[in-house]
């Protein structure tokens, strides 16, 4: 792998609705993503599905335990033989309450049905990876390791950092000491568990409010990625089209919007050719043992 940088540009929550179905349909066709991560449960799923078989798209399978917004109730992939996961008969939408209720078979049970949904419908993921970041710990549970667990069946790499980069910047800079300790657990536990990691990981850790605009949100990206070292890296955006009635239900809609432009601009692209980033699916990335 030498000083090369890998650079993987993923598409999140593919299958959540039209407005996410269209951007990230529209993106793959302009060369501007590599990757997409699908949503199993989510509504349009289905339809992600088939663009993706169709099209032969590289995409992983976006693992979820809770719905996306409450009023919107999403049906486990593994239905009603996960029932510490359920209230009424749908996944939970509050992650603290779904936590604190989940059983750890029902967890391995449901992970590994969503990646079985997908293959039944025509896709092969390439990557598995956590919605809303269930799956990494931060809820108090220990989901990594049923995460590990079917992505070791598989044979499936997993989205979790091996460098402290990423941490890092959705803190702000700062990392607890305890923090460090458990990073560094998880990725020798991916070792031992034969699970591929990649090196780092950029996303816009901000909510829209806090964003001075479009232009300071392209800015953040090109930023963190021109300091990104050498290996496997992933940029995860959320693109969505302008949607008036998503953006009533939340303003986060408008974060989308500007990084479904920022794709379709072709200045993320023109940025990446000029960092030297090679651009490359999961499947492409050149995954081997390296030290964490």
């Amino acid at each position: 792998m030498g000083n090369k940088r890998y650079l993987i540009i993923n598409a999140d929550d593919f299958g959540l609705n039209k407005s996410v179905n269209g951007a990230v349909s529209e993106l793959f066709q302009l060369g501007a993503i590599t990757s997409a991560t699908i949503l199993a449960p989510a509504p349009l799923s289905e339809e992600a599905c088939r663009i993706s078989a169709e099209a032969g798209l590289a995409v992983g399978v976006h693992w979820t335990l809770n719905s996306e917004w409450a009023d919107e109730k999403w049906r486990p992939c593994a239905g009603d033989s996960v029932p510490s996961l359920l209230k009424e008969g749908f996944l939970m939408h509050n992650d603290k309450e779904m936590a604190g209720a989940a059983g750890s078979a029902d967890v391995t049970r449901e992970l590994e049905a969503q990646y079985l949904s997908l293959l039944g419908r025509g896709c092969r993921p390439d990557h598995a990876d956590s919605h809303g970041g269930t799956l990494y710990g931060t809820n108090g549970r220990l989901f990594f390791l049923n995460a590990f667990s079917v992505c070791r069946k598989y044979g499936l790499p997993f989205r979790f950092a091996r460098q402290y980069a990423f941490i890092s910047r959705q803190l702000g800079g700062r990392i607890p000491p305890a923090l460090r300790i458990a990073h560094r657990t998880i990725v020798r536990l991916a070792g031992l568990m034969k699970v591929k990691l990649l090196d780092d990981l950029v996303t816009h850790p901000l909510p829209v409010e806090k964003i001075e605009g479009y232009e300071a949100l392209c800015a953040y990206y090109e930023k963190e990625l021109a300091g990104a070292g050498p290996g496997i890296t992933e940029v995860f955006m959320h693109p969505a089209l302008p949607d008036d009635a998503l953006l009533k239900r939340t303003p986060q809609w408008q974060k989308r919007v500007w990084e479904y432009t920022y794709l379709k601009s072709g200045r993320f692209t023109r940025f990446i050719e000029g960092e030297g980033f090679i651009p490359v699916s999961w499947a492409q990335a050149p995954f081997g043992r390296r030290k964490p």
